[in-house]
C-alpha cells in the first residue's frame, strides 16, 4: 500500500513539475504541420528526451519505457501529460514491446529514441525500422538545440534545458519506408536531415 502511495505521488508532482517547469521556457517549433494530422514516428535522439516531452506535453504518443522498476518513475508522469507508454524496451521485453508499440500506432503517433536506452550514442536501432515498416506510418526525425542547458555526465549527453532558455525542433518531413531493401537509404536521409539541422543550429555550417 505505501509503494502505490509513493507511485501515486510520484506520478502526480512529477507531472506537475514538468509542467510548471515548462512555463520557463520558450519554444521555436518549426514544421510540426507537417505531421500533426496523421500518424507516423517522431525520432530523436535519446539526449533530446527531455525536451522533446516537455514540447510535445497533451500531443499524445504512445512512448516506449523499461519494464524495469526504475521505468515506472518514467511511466507514471509521462501518463499524465499525455502519453502512453508501452513497457519494454531493446534489450528487455523487446520483441512484446514492439508488438505493442505497432498496435498503439494504429491509434496514435509514436515517439521513439534510435539509440536509447543504452547506446551507442547516435546508433539507430534497425527495430525502429521495423516498426515503421511493419505499421505502415512514416518517420519524422526531429532536430533539436537549447541555447541553454545543463548536460549530465552520461553516456549520451543528456540535456536539461535551464529555466528562461530557448528550445527549438525542427520536424522534418515525413519520411516513407515501404520495404526492407530501403532501410539503407532511409537511415541516411535521417541521420543527413539531423546533421544538417543541428549543425545549423549551432551555428556550425
Amino acid at each position: 500500500m505505501l509503494t502505490k502511495l509513493l507511485f501515486f505521488l510520484e506520478r502526480k508532482l512529477g507531472a506537475w513539475f514538468l509542467r510548471l517547469y515548462r512555463k520557463s521556457l520558450r519554444f521555436e517549433v518549426i514544421n510540426q504541420e507537417a505531421s500533426d494530422e496523421i500518424r507516423c514516428i517522431y525520432m530523436f535522439w535519446h539526449r533530446n528526451l527531455l525536451l522533446m516531452t516537455l514540447q510535445r506535453i497533451d500531443h499524445g504518443a504512445a512512448v516506449m519505457v523499461s519494464s524495469s522498476k526504475d521505468g515506472e518513475l518514467i511511466a507514471g508522469p509521462l501518463s499524465e501529460l499525455g502519453y502512453v507508454p508501452v513497457r519494454g524496451s531493446s534489450s528487455r521485453q523487446g520483441s512484446r514491446a514492439m508488438l505493442e508499440m505497432i498496435k498503439a500506432s494504429r491509434q496514435i503517433s509514436l515517439a521513439i529514441t534510435p539509440d536509447g536506452p543504452k547506446g551507442p550514442v547516435y546508433t539507430i536501432h534497425p527495430g525502429v525500422l521495423q516498426i515503421a515498416l511493419l505499421a505502415g506510418i512514416p518517420i519524422v526525425p526531429v532536430a533539436v538545440h537549447a541555447n541553454r542547458e545543463w548536460l549530465f555526465n552520461s553516456w549520451d549527453k543528456f540535456r536539461f534545458p535551464k529555466p528562461l532558455s530557448r528550445l527549438t525542433m525542427i520536424y522534418a518531413n515525413p519520411i516513407s519506408l515501404t520495404r526492407k531493401e530501403d532501410f539503407e537509404a532511409v537511415e541516411k536521409q535521417i541521420r543527413a536531415f539531423l546533421s544538417e539541422q543541428e549543425r545549423k543550429m549551432t551555428g556550425n555550417v
